[in-house]
């Protein structure tokens, strides 16, 4: 499993390769929005988190997420609540 610091960089990879910028443009706490994250590319993401790590991710529970940051806790406490 992915320590809470690399799996922080695999989301900000992920990120940056659907939103096609580099990943340092994918700062911590920039807003998605203000990154150019449209809709679709939000289904793209949940669905590249949910195959890379094997979550179930519904869209409303990814709604408020707005930040690589939140997208980090978000990821790291679907994955604490699957392992137990």
């Amino acid at each position: 499993m992915s320590t809470p610091a690399t799996l922080k960089e695999d989301l900000r990879a992920l990120i940056a390769e659907i939103i096609e910028k580099d990943a340092d443009a994918v700062g911590d706490d920039v807003l998605l929005s203000d990154l150019g994250v449209d809709s679709m590319q939000a289904i793209e993401i949940i669905s590249d988190i949910e195959r890379r790590y094997q979550l179930k991710i519904a869209e409303s529970e990814f709604k408020n997420i707005s930040t690589l940051t939140s997208v980090h806790r978000f990821v790291e406490e679907k994955l604490a609540a699957r392992t137990g």
